[in-house]
């Protein structure tokens, strides 16, 4: 499958993690921690990962109205038992960032432990997306004061070698996805900052990917979500029907949008060819984003949408790509 986009680049860091002051003691925060695990069954990392939904189920997940500038990044503003959003990274030809799948899950467990040990063995429905995390043999969660979220994961959740930058990615990726998921199942506020507290076998001071120093709280870094973000379609999705309806999100970053549709050759050996293209208008819902979206009849058949902000010499800025089938 052909995709528009460059190797990953890692962006340079933008700058360091503030530290918030602690209400709660590092004993109190990991003595309530212990006391809710003891309390709900440890998640196993083989967990069962379902096929995506049609798109017309799926546009209750993506929500074109979701605003990733909310202090707690909560772009996660819809409650749902069985999707829970889980991020990834994702390469661009300027950078690699993080991109959200919403995945059907088991309903056993918490919704922030679910998502985590998801994030860490699970495979992405789009193969443009990747995790630096090997799979844990134990995750757990528990919610603080002060929107405060709470993950513990063993060690062996540890195991790739990353350089400063792309360990930095990789804590961010899992700071998105607790906090997506305690947004979306009702357990934190959207409207107010969030963090999250990583504890590695139940301690503090985890020297993570050998780079970083776990314990203290760690809040999203927004410059860290894609600018270019295709929330539905998901990756494979099956349209039924003659319409597809695509949407997605921007970051300030972003002045134009433009798609383009490519649709699969017949024998399968030479990717997607150039089908339709256009350009959506940018509907601004803050000042640090917007939405955008299409509606296209298509005959029946395996198609590819690409959406991006078009450079210098018909270069694709942060495009992103979702393949569909009509039927």
């Amino acid at each position: 499958m052909l995709r528009h986009r460059n190797p990953p680049m890692l962006p340079a860091r933008l700058e360091t993690r503030r530290r918030f002051r602690r209400h709660l003691s590092i004993r109190a925060v990991i003595g309530t921690f212990l006391a809710l695990v003891l309390l709900a069954p440890v998640l196993s990392a083989c967990t069962a990962i379902s096929t995506p939904r049609p798109t017309a189920e799926a546009g209750a997940d993506g929500g074109v109205a979701e605003d990733l500038s909310q202090p707690t990044g909560a772009a996660e503003s819809f409650a749902s038992t069985s999707q829970v959003p889980v991020y990834w990274l994702g390469g661009t030809s300027d950078g690699t960032y993080l991109f959200r799948e919403y995945r059907l899950l088991p309903a056993a467990g918490d919704s922030v432990s679910t998502a985590v040990s998801a994030m860490m063995s699970a495979r992405p429905l789009d193969p443009d997306y990747d995790t630096p995390w090997r799979p844990a043999s134990r995750v757990g969660s528990a919610i603080g004061d002060n929107n405060t979220v709470t993950v513990d994961v063993s060690s062996d959740a540890f195991g790739a070698q990353l350089g400063p930058e792309e360990a930095e990615l990789a804590i961010q990726q899992l700071v998105y996805t607790a906090t997506g998921a305690a947004a979306n199942a009702g357990l934190i506020p959207t409207d107010q900052q969030s963090r999250v507290i990583i504890l590695v076998d139940g301690h503090t001071q985890y020297r993570a990917f050998g780079q970083i120093t776990l314990g203290e709280p760690i809040s999203r870094q927004p410059e860290r979500a894609a600018p270019v973000w295709v929330i539905d379609p998901q990756d494979g999705t099956v349209v039924t029907g003659s319409t597809v309806r695509a949407a997605g999100r921007v970051t300030s970053v972003v002045h134009r949008i433009s798609w383009e549709i490519g649709r699969a050759t017949d024998d399968g050996k030479d990717g997607y060819r150039r089908y339709r293209t256009g350009t959506s208008p940018l509907q601004s819902d803050s000042a640090n984003g917007g939405t955008f979206s299409l509606e296209e009849k298509l005959p029946p058949g395996n198609y590819r949408v690409t959406f991006f902000e078009p450079g210098d010499g018909g270069s694709q800025r942060w495009a992103d790509s979702k393949t569909f089938t009509m039927r």
